[in-house]
């Protein structure tokens, strides 16, 4: 028996899946273990391998072992990142400082952009001062000429005093050098030679496109991560080989969807950004393509935040770029938007307005919660779900922590329902409905801003708090189904899709061309693009027949400042190929923006190509179940539990997941409860488990 294993660390729990040739699943989870995390790992997979193997050294079975990590944004987050210098063309020191005007309101809400007051350019996090900055002296234009040969002096001049003040790694990012990248390499060379064991990061290779800042941030960002990044992975790749692991099966999931190998990401660490949300969107991909759902709306419930990404047409929306701390970044990514709403959310009454909040801040794993007995103090989104009854006290995480309820309601008590004026139970039945509030905004925001129906969509919920959550927030939406993907399954989902993803690479290129396009030019950077692709594949040892490549251009109209993503049809280019991009390019741009918003006689401008390379792996096989038609479970039993909608406390039947089967249905209110997460049923809805064991509920 060989196995595949997926591991998703979160902020609060570190969930693992362990998938079978038959496709069989067994769960892994334990709290996550901050700021190393690998401790969490090792125990997440303990758990997850000691339901198949009491020996222990099941790892040696393991085909591959995949690893979705927050190592990347808890570095940036909290300012752990390791100090990188900057090396760029004589003139240009100050263009990460000078940032874009969109850098003032870059990742605000809709209501933060209502406070001019508050907007302001975002601070330098990398490098942690401009000291960190050099320039030296060189030029190359637009054409990628050279105008002024490289000083190699000011090089090494700039480098070791960089070295003096303690640089760890090094970013060059020089003016034109993705249309010539002959300065940034041998810049590199001088490095390696003063400093050996410096890693060096150039903008050439990890974001060869137009546009200065945004070239500088990702280059930038890309080298402060190197050193977090390499002792993280390398502690971990070390760990799990003195279990077993086969060294070099390491592989860690990236932003984009996919899967890179763990020596590989390490100089590419900026591509770990949304590494473990994007699993869960690449497990809704596979789930909803067997059950026949193209649009989904997938939300992640952890404990620290509320991740939101799409599927239309059964395909996960990209975007060319992510926003870190207000900074924009080139990093193609799956679109995942998140806030701080997940069960460790802390929620507060201000002291001058009187008003209830919750989030974004987080009691996270340490303390955590206030009913984990952990030392937390300030009530959370899971004290109030705990307090309203959700929650077993004694069955939580399937027994293994128990709940101290009492103290959680006397947290609420005296935090939020004494101020407010109001028992405990209706100030944590506030807490809850705030908190899916802000879920159900967000979901609007992703949707309805963005041209899409949010009626014409599924909601899948996951995470720990997803089916808790989501029959809420996503019943205030209108939504055509709700799902709670293979039932306990919902708890470690993004981990699954992580167990079932591919390996992944980006290749881009900047070429601008303007409006009728050479289908000549057009082909040969396509072609040069894919075989950068599929000489990186090669060396991933991916065999030639499970190669993909998905071609990608990112058009405008001229004089516009961003661009719109359109997919390149496979095949040969000719003129009836482009004149096809253009009128997808025209469509694609009114979804956006709204009917008659195009204007073509502005001319169009094709300014990016990429080609997105993929090295399919073996996916988990997903078994149908027989339906029993009509199965009414009997409850395990009923407790009180306080309704929102109900304004008050209910006696609800409990049902067990081992008492249900395909064909199961269970009317609202009612609870169903799992080792590792907990469904609510409000009332007026109704579940029904599917085939393939899925939880299905629908507003009756």
């Amino acid at each position: 028996m060989s196995y595949s294993l997926g591991t998703d660390t979160g902020g609060t729990f570190t969930d693992t899946v362990l998938i079978d040739d038959a496709g069989a699943v067994t769960i892994g989870k334990r709290p996550s273990t901050p700021p190393e995390f690998v401790d969490g790992v090792i125990d997440s997979v303990g758990d997850a391998t000691a339901k198949v193997d009491k020996q222990g050294r099941l790892l040696a079975d393991i085909d591959a072992f995949l690893y979705g990590t927050t190592i990347v944004v808890n570095a940036i987050a909290t300012r752990k990142a390791g100090e990188a210098g900057i090396l760029t063309t004589q003139g240009f020191a100050r263009t990460l400082s000078i940032a874009r005007a969109t850098s003032r309101t870059n990742g605000f809400s809709a209501e933060g952009l209502r406070h001019y007051a508050k907007r302001r350019k975002p601070d330098l996090l990398v490098p942690s001062s401009r000291k960190f900055i050099g320039e030296v002296r060189e030029r190359i234009d637009w054409k990628g000429h050279v105008l002024a040969p490289l000083d190699e002096n000011s090089v090494r001049s700039e480098i070791a005093r960089l070295l003096d003040l303690g640089m760890e790694s090094l970013a060059v990012c020089l003016l034109w050098s993705f249309r010539n990248d002959v300065h940034e390499r041998r810049i590199r060379d001088i490095a390696h030679e003063m400093a050996p064991g410096v890693p060096v990061t150039l903008s050439s290779e990890i974001a060869p496109k137009l546009g200065e800042y945004q070239r500088m941030t990702t280059t930038a960002y890309n080298a402060a991560m190197a050193p977090v990044a390499t002792a993280h992975l390398t502690d971990l790749n070390d760990r799990l080989v003195d279990s077993g692991l086969e060294d070099g099966q390491l592989l860690v999931m990236q932003g984009n969807g996919g899967l890179d190998r763990a020596a590989q990401a390490t100089n590419r660490p900026v591509n770990l950004i949304g590494s473990g949300p994007a699993g869960g969107v690449l497990g809704a991909k596979i789930l909803s393509a067997a059950m026949g759902l193209p649009n989904v709306i997938c939300t992640d419930v952890g404990g620290t935040t509320f991740d939101l990404g799409l599927l239309v047409d059964h395909t996960p929306v990209l975007t060319p770029t992510a926003v870190v701390h207000q900074h924009e970044l080139y990093l193609p990514v799956v679109d995942v938007v998140s806030i701080g709403a997940g069960g460790g959310s802390i929620a507060r009454v201000d002291p001058v307005t009187g008003l209830l909040s919750v989030g974004p801040d987080s009691a996270g794993a340490r303390p955590g919660p206030v009913c984990y007995g952990n030392g937390g103090t300030e009530p959370t989104v899971t004290d109030a779900d705990a307090v309203l009854g959700f929650i077993d006290p004694d069955y939580f995480l399937g027994g293994s922590i128990r709940l101290d309820v009492e103290a959680a309601r006397l947290a609420i008590k005296e935090n939020i329902a004494d101020p407010l004026g109001m028992g405990a139970e209706e100030a944590a039945a506030a807490i809850v409905e705030i908190a899916d509030n802000h879920m159900a905004d967000l979901v609007r925001q992703m949707t309805v801003e963005r041209g899409h129906d949010p009626r014409e969509f599924s909601v899948f919920l996951y995470g720990g708090g997803g089916p808790l959550h989501g029959t809420s927030y996503a019943a205030k939406l209108g939504a055509r189904s709700m799902v709670v993907p293979g039932g306990e399954l919902a708890s470690v989902f993004s981990a699954w899709g992580i167990a079932n993803a591919d390996i992944h690479h980006t290749h881009e290129q900047s070429s601008p061309q303007r409006a009728p396009f050479d289908p000549v030019v057009t082909a040969a950077v396509f072609a040069e693009l894919e075989q950068q692709a599929d000489d990186q594949l090669s060396l991933d040892g991916v065999a030639e027949a499970d190669r993909v490549f998905e071609r990608f251009g990112e058009l405008r109209y001229v004089m516009q400042t961003n661009e719109v993503v359109v997919p390149i049809p496979p095949g040969p280019i000719s003129d009836v190929t482009v004149a096809q991009i253009v009128d997808e390019f025209e469509a694609r741009y009114e979804q956006l923006f709204g009917k008659g918003s195009g204007f073509s006689a502005a001319g169009i401008e094709w300014i990016n190509f990429r080609v997105q390379a993929y090295g399919r792996r073996r996916k988990a096989a997903l078994h149908k179940q027989t339906v029993h038609e009509d199965h009414r479970p009997e409850p395990a039993g009923a407790r009180p539990i306080y309704w929102y909608e109900e304004q008050g406390t209910v006696t609800t039947p409990i049902y067990r997941a081992d008492g249900l089967r395909a064909g199961s249905q269970i009317e609202g209110p009612a609870v169903v409860e799992l080792p590792t997460t907990t469904c609510a049923v409000h009332p007026h809805q109704r579940l029904v488990v599917d085939e393939y064991g899925n939880y299905l509920i629908s507003n009756s």
